[in-house]
């Protein structure tokens, strides 16, 4: 009788540990900023980030092999990626410099620790 009790008891167990250890996505409380720069410019209003999970290199074509497309608000240098699991993410990043008059991208590896799983992650994205 202990028996038919305790594999049913393990099974979840099991299940549980394995679900509630999730990563690599969206569902979380974590926020990334990508703040966004070519040289020392600034760029604002023009951005459109893609995000791949489970990443910590490019993606052979980032702007068609995402899990995620953010675009970049109109008054802010940094672009909000909210509700985060924690995880390894590739930001790619593709902008217009206004001020240079040139389209530019670039991209970065970043993690969310587990300790950062609830809080606002900056990263700077150089683009060229």
């Amino acid at each position: 009788m202990k028996t038919r009790t305790l594999i049913p008891l393990s099974l979840i167990l099991t299940l549980t540990a394995f679900t509630s250890c999730k990563k690599n996505g969206t569902g979380g409380k974590a926020e990334i900023h990508a703040l966004i720069y070519h040289g020392t410019t600034p760029i604002v209003g023009t951005t459109t980030l893609y995000v791949k999970f489970d990443a910590k290199s490019q993606p052979s074509d980032p702007t068609s092999n995402y899990d995620l497309k953010v675009l970049g608000e109109v008054d802010d240098n940094h672009v909000h990626v909210v509700d985060m699991r924690p995880g390894d993410y590739y930001l790619y990043a593709m902008a217009y410099d206004s001020i240079a008059k040139t389209a530019v991208s670039g991209g970065i590896a970043t993690t969310v620790k587990w300790s950062e799983r609830k809080k606002l992650k900056e990263v700077e994205l150089q683009v060229q």
